[in-house]
């Protein structure tokens, strides 16, 4: 094993050692440790039946009961290596055009919204968290409009009418 494959390995045990969770053995499987069969021998029969709101308690206080923090299951959900979690966080991070609302269309921003929402005081933070990606939207706006051909002025060409004719006749505007 190469010094710097190692130097890495440690890096993300002790990421895992943080959280209290040992993660390796998942990640190393690709395969989940538990399938349906485990489920069904547990739970009772009818659980399938039950309301959304019956299941999403039932799994909130499964992981009260098993003492994970909310920061440890989404930190697993987008670090798995296990492909049906991959698959299903794929689908979450994804943009369904056909969907009925925006929030179905693209769930990571209804948790967004419901952050900003919800929780006033993480406002400043969750500022903070998109000003890089902002500030990329920004320069990459900036980048077309610097490059488009119909708003480049050439100086033997300046004249007050086609500046006044760039600025209130130009196409290009109507995207702005």
């Amino acid at each position: 094993m190469k010094m710097s494959h190692l130097s890495h390995t440690m890096q993300e045990f002790q990421i895992f050692e943080t959280f209290n969770v040992n993660f390796s053995f998942i990640m190393l499987t690709h395969k989940s440790l538990y399938d349906e069969s485990y489920w069904e021998k547990i739970l009772e029969n009818d659980i399938q039946k039950k309301s959304l709101n019956e299941k999403l308690h039932l799994i909130f206080t499964l992981v009260m009961f098993l003492q994970i923090s909310v920061t440890q299951l989404p930190q697993f959900i987008f670090t798995s290596e296990v492909q049906e979690v991959r698959n299903r966080a794929a689908r979450f991070l994804g943009h369904t055009r056909t969907a009925t609302s925006e929030d179905k269309a693209f769930p990571a921003g209804m948790i967004f919204r419901a952050w900003h929402d919800n929780f006033p005081k993480a406002k400043k933070n969750l500022h903070k968290m998109i000003e890089p990606c902002a500030v990329e939207i920004v320069l990459e706006e900036s980048d077309k409009i610097i490059g488009d051909k119909e708003l480049q002025v050439k100086l033997k060409d300046l004249t007050l009418r086609s500046i006044l004719q760039l600025v209130f006749e130009s196409p290009v505007w109507s995207g702005y």
